[in-house]
């Protein structure tokens, strides 16, 4: 009897665990928005940019996140589509909003004067372009996919010579992304961010990254050197999520390792009066609420 009621009592103590385990991964941990793409600038619409109206929608989202209880919210580049002088109007609305909004760099964003290419990081709060968040069990990294490319630096710079190279490199393997408007992820900052996820991985931590260029689909869109960083970061085994902007039509693809990369549709082409995304952070998932024609969806982790 008293075998059988001790069994009993470590069934129960397992049920339990496993039940608030349960509870525990079924329960939001906090929330944060995500905009991308608004490309203002003060001239006439373009097929489906709409460069001057944009700033309305930006305007309508903000409003609709502010309506939420966000940690953070992440601009995943491009605010403005040209001349330095664009930076003023969304960012006077963006001043409004509730949470703090962290801005990753965009080509267009570089779309000055090479004099000016040097002040885009401090006009974006964002002097280096890569950082990282920590919010309990989550490590979320900003990533400067312009550090190795041709519109990110001035003209005969060391890294706009190193971005020639590699995209002579891409274009003779017949690479459909040797394209000057994307950008690549240089050796410090790589080394930095397999660090980052090496840490999260040890002290188990998952991480999710945010970069205005997505590593897959393979669509000419995605970065330079998307091979060697997916690779390097697959292998640390803390990469849950890489978050993007660039292809404004947005995409979603799953990889074999379980990783999800996701593209958000670009607001300078929004067929909606509204467009972004509020994701709420579970234990074991990511959950997408789509804003304006932004699609829904449950990003569980492997």
């Amino acid at each position: 009897m008293i075998v059988e009621k001790m069994i009993c009592l470590f069934l129960t103590a397992v049920l339990l665990t496993q039940d608030g385990k349960a509870q525990n991964e079924e329960e939001k941990l906090f929330s944060f928005g995500v905009i991308t793409d608004v490309q203002y600038a003060d001239v006439e619409t373009v097929g489906k940019r709409n460069y001057r109206g944009s700033l309305a929608i930006l305007d309508s989202t903000l409003k609709k996140l502010n309506e939420y209880d966000l940690e953070f919210t992440v601009n995943l580049g491009d605010l403005i589509d040209r001349d330095f002088g664009s930076f003023e109007r969304p960012l006077a609305i963006l001043e409004n909003s509730n949470a703090n909004i962290y801005h990753v760099w965009g080509n267009h964003d570089f779309s000055v004067k090479d004099e000016l290419k040097g002040q885009v990081g401090k006009k974006l709060e964002n002097k280096r372009g890569y950082h990282a968040l920590e919010k309990g069990d989550f490590v979320f990294l900003v990533v400067n996919g312009m550090d190795i490319s041709l519109e990110g630096h001035p003209i005969n710079s060391t890294n706009y010579k190193m971005a020639e190279s590699l995209m002579e490199e891409l274009e003779a393997n017949g690479a459909n992304n040797a394209k000057p408007w994307n950008g690549g992820i240089g050796k410090t900052q790589l080394d930095w961010l397999v660090k980052q996820s090496e840490d999260a991985h040890r002290n188990g931590k998952k991480v999710v990254v945010f970069c205005h260029y997505p590593l897959f689909p393979e669509n000419g869109l995605h970065l330079l050197n998307h091979k060697e960083v997916y690779e390097k970061l697959s292998e640390t085994g803390s990469l849950v999520a890489w978050f993007s902007g660039h292809h404004h039509e947005g995409n979603y693809v799953k990889d074999e390792m379980g990783i999800h990369h996701l593209t958000f549709q670009g607001i300078v082409e929004a067929e909606t009066n509204v467009l972004g995304a509020i994701l709420s952070v579970y234990q074991n998932k990511l959950v997408v609420h789509g804003i304006g024609h932004e699609k829904d969806r449950i990003l569980e982790f492997r």
